[in-house]
């Protein structure tokens, strides 16, 4: 079963899965491959679900994911012809939970720039200015920044670019050539690297609720407010569906809570309670 994982993950990477995602496939299996009564190559469908449904603690998104990994390899070995027949085809869908986006607040963010240094100064800047993930702050270049484009490698390595924003121009303009984001000993990091110390970090500056993916929530919340269409959001956060964007309709609960106080107050009267 060994060689059919290493099988499995060789066609992911041929199919252009990004890196993270072929480890954590590769994770996944591995572990479900020892924690099967007979294995991978002999899972039924009721000891997936067993499965699945066995850690109380994992949270949905937790559950969803492990479904969808598990789905993957059992739908490519099946139709390959490796293993006879899909045990996933009826096993369980954990529901996807619904999820909010959850961005910083202008103070929040005006806070986190004034009380970070590099490397978390200009990672901030381009998650809340650009809309970057933290795998794309990592791997960019000074040279992938000009006036007016970021050229970056996107989620699931396909080529993208934003506009640049001037913020960001002036901070990195006079920078040397090579990684815009380093680490404390000038090291070069990856997006797992920031995802792992940036709690440490924000705990430090005392703003503990904070974490990298809330300053891009704030550019996709930004952008709407400035009054764009839901057509130039989408493409500036690098939706593929439009849906993802949405969500972005329902966050600021300050402006809803306007849009409701700001419907009409009828003019009602008092119901009669006289007796009849």
């Amino acid at each position: 079963m060994s060689y059919l994982i290493d099988l499995h993950l060789a066609h992911l990477r041929a199919s252009a899965k990004s890196g993270r995602t072929v480890e954590a496939r590769a994770d996944l299996l591995r572990r479900l491959h020892h924690e099967l009564p007979y294995g991978l190559a002999y899972a039924a469908t009721d000891e997936l679900d067993a499965w699945l449904g066995g850690n109380p603690a994992w949270s949905r998104w937790t559950r969803a994911t492990y479904a969808m990994h598990i789905r993957g390899f059992y739908r490519w070995a099946s139709a390959a012809g490796h293993l006879d027949g899909d045990p996933t085809a009826d096993m369980a869908k954990p529901r996807n939970p619904k999820c909010l986006p959850n961005p910083v607040t202008d103070d929040e963010l005006v806070q986190a720039l004034a009380r970070s240094a590099d490397p978390w100064h200009t990672a901030i800047l381009l998650a809340a200015h650009a809309g970057l993930r933290v795998s794309e702050i990592a791997r960019l270049d000074r040279a992938d920044v000009t006036e007016e484009i970021i050229r970056l490698v996107g989620k699931g390595g396909d080529p993208e670019a934003v506009y640049t924003h001037p913020v960001i121009w002036a901070h990195v303009r006079d920078r040397p050539p090579g990684r815009l984001v380093r680490g404390p000993s000038g090291q070069t990091i990856t997006g797992r690297w920031l995802s792992q110390h940036q709690a440490a970090h924000f705990r430090r500056i005392e703003m503990p609720g904070v974490h990298m993916h809330r300053f891009r929530h704030w550019f996709g919340t930004a952008l709407l407010d400035a009054g764009n269409s839901m057509r130039e959001v989408q493409e500036s956060m690098r939706h593929q569906s439009v849906s993802s964007t949405q969500i972005y309709t329902k966050v600021r609960s300050g402006q809803r809570r306007l849009a409701i106080r700001s419907l009409p107050t009828p003019v009602t009267k008092e119901p009669d309670e006289s007796p009849r």
